[in-house]
């Protein structure tokens, strides 16, 4: 059995992933403490600075790791110069520092096993950016852009390295709009209908796989023809 560490495992996209997966050894993180994960759970909050060696503490009883998958992501709706630095930091905190973090303390546990994989939850505005969420759309870029770095990094090691970014995803974000904003959005989608949780838990469980070895690099477009 494999094992897996999966962060951000409350969001939307980290309990479709955790569901989709049940059937690996995972190892959950995420800034909540939840008893509905059938998995080994650890609290640790991602907007401040931590250091390897908690992960590493977390991590002591596993010598492989096979599988990083980092979700985590804080939608920020403002324009730049409404923008405090400490919410920059924050951003930062969140989609880069931590995930750079988690690379560092799990390389060498990555580097055990046979055929590793470091999966990264990006955005559609990683790539193509977005008006009025610009620190947003930076820092996931900033991810896009270590992804592509890493594989070739990390490719001598047997470690594929990819991103997933979705379009607009059902879930949390999508429930705070009113129906009126909604029915503009779906009608900028081509297939007219959002992103469902499970299609991008699917793309995940799919780039782990034996079948993916040679896909690294990428960064996957799961947004329905909204931006090719």
């Amino acid at each position: 059995m494999s094992n897996v560490v999966l962060v951000g495992a409350t969001g939307d996209i980290g309990k479709s992933i955790h569901e989709c997966l049940k059937d690996k050894n995972l190892v959950t993180f995420s800034n909540r403490n939840t008893p509905d994960l059938k998995s080994t759970h650890h609290y640790l909050d991602l907007s401040q600075p931590f250091k390897e060696s908690i992960i590493e503490d977390c991590l002591n009883g596993l010598n492989t790791v096979d599988t990083l998958i980092f979700t985590p992501g804080e939608a920020l709706f403002e324009l730049i110069q409404d923008t405090s630095l400490d919410q920059v930091d924050r951003q930062y905190n969140v989609s880069v520092r931590a995930l750079i973090t988690f690379i560092k303390a799990l390389l060498p546990k990555l580097r055990q096993s046979e055929s590793a994989s470091i999966i990264v939850i990006s955005s559609v505005w990683g790539t193509y950016g977005a008006s009025m969420e610009s620190i947003y759309s930076t820092f996931k870029g900033a991810q896009e852009t270590l992804v592509k770095s890493l594989a070739k990094e990390l490719a001598p090691s047997n470690i594929t390295v990819n991103a997933v970014a979705p379009g607009v995803v059902r879930g949390k974000m999508t429930l705070k709009l009113n129906e009126e904003d909604i029915e503009m959005m779906l009608e900028d989608l081509p297939q007219g209908r959002l992103i469902e949780p499970e299609e991008v838990a699917s793309a995940v469980e799919y780039l782990i796989s034996d079948n993916a070895r040679s896909i690294t690099g990428e960064v996957l477009k799961i947004n329905g023809g909204w931006y090719t």
